[in-house]
């Protein structure tokens, strides 16, 4: 009997036992929502979408790396260094000052982080929007590779294709084409990327990149040259409809037209506001030009003296009225580069292109 409770006694603990287990384990299988929390109004943490990645290819190999929209789509940021290098320049970063230096040849660009100014070989120009650090890499804006390492950039839904102009394949023989006139307000001269800017100075106008076909000729189609070119000339391009989006656009030149009736020797040129007018006892006016020298010679601030044989044009060199150029009308002198040494300087001005709309002739 003494052993008969004795077991009695233990299988209702472990009875109860079991029960206690199985009542735990119910409690905890519970969905989390269902129990207290003292948390309950903290928010939890949502990570921000990441911006779609889009694959890039350069003259048909696909990289690693992935390009993305920024600014609200304005911009297109290409991956530095996994672009550059296919397209075989060298990069050097610097972490000291977040800059990217990008070399090939004699060619050398600098882009800093943050910073829309950027440097190609001494000489400064802007981009659309600022390089950006994104997990670790430096991103770049599609101008940059254009401009800078000279590639043809298309951009569709979810490809960048960027193009060498050695893999660029050959024009058809019966292209669409478009004509543009305006005066030369700049000439790189460069072996491998020789072009003009027309129609005014950075960011506006237009920049016309030529080749070893382009063909060169006056009005009446007597044969030129490409050194016969000249800052200040007045010249019709052919060119191709296709232009890339930097500022100012480029496009390749089929055939430069000089529409001037006697070629000018070597010009200087500055761009800027005119500041004062003077009129001389013959009746001939001079213009006070307060601004930037278009070349290494020329002047930030020089003084245009006027004479019967000086064009003035609007920036597609059509004539305007001299009378209409009032103090503070932004133009681009052309003068000789004979100068007095006088402070500022006085020059013979050649051809002035008035930039702000002016009455045309009849």
């Amino acid at each position: 009997m003494t052993m008969m409770n004795t077991t009695l006694r233990t299988s209702l603990a472990m009875l109860a036992l079991s029960t206690a287990i199985v009542a735990s384990g119910a409690a905890a299988a519970e969905p989390a929502a269902s129990q207290p929390s003292a948390s309950a109004n903290i928010a939890p943490i949502v990570s921000s979408p990441q911006a779609s990645a889009i694959a890039i290819e350069v003259d048909g190999t696909l990289l690693p790396g992935a390009a993305y929209q920024a600014h609200g789509g304005e911009a297109t940021m290409l991956p530095l260094r996994a672009v550059a290098e296919q397209l075989g320049y060298t990069v050097k970063w610097s972490q000291a000052d977040r800059s990217a230096i990008i070399s090939k040849d004699d060619m050398s660009a600098a882009v800093t982080a943050g910073a829309k100014e950027y440097g190609v070989n001494g000489s400064s120009a802007s981009l659309p929007a600022a390089p950006e650090l994104t997990e670790g890499q430096l991103h770049v804006p599609s101008a940059f590779v254009e401009n800078a390492l000279h590639a043809t950039v298309a951009i569709s839904a979810g490809s960048v294709s960027i193009t060498t102009q050695a893999q660029q394949p050959e024009q058809p023989v019966h292209q669409q084409t478009a004509q543009t006139t305006g005066v030369i307000t700049a000439i790189q001269d460069d072996e491998k990327y020789a072009s003009v800017h027309i129609q005014g100075v950075w960011p506006d106008g237009l920049v016309l990149k030529v080749s070893e076909d382009t063909v060169y000729q006056r009005a009446d189609e007597t044969k030129l040259e490409w050194s016969d070119l000249r800052l200040g000339m007045t010249v019709k391009a052919e060119h191709s409809l296709a232009m890339t989006l930097s500022l100012p656009p480029q496009t390749g030149a089929y055939t430069l037209t000089v529409l001037d009736a006697e070629l000018p020797g070597e010009l200087l040129g500055t761009a800027g506001t005119v500041e004062e007018i003077r009129t001389d006892e013959q009746g001939h006016a001079s213009y006070l030009v307060k601004g930037q020298g278009l070349t290494n010679l020329s002047q930030n601030d020089i003084v245009l003296r006027l004479s019967d044989d000086t064009a003035i044009v609007d920036k597609e060199g059509k004539p305007v009225e001299p009378g209409s150029i009032e103090q503070g009308t932004k133009v681009i002198g052309f003068y000789q580069p004979v100068m007095t040494k006088s402070l500022p300087a006085i020059s013979q001005a050649v051809k002035i292109v008035v930039e702000t709309e002016l009455p045309q002739q009849p």
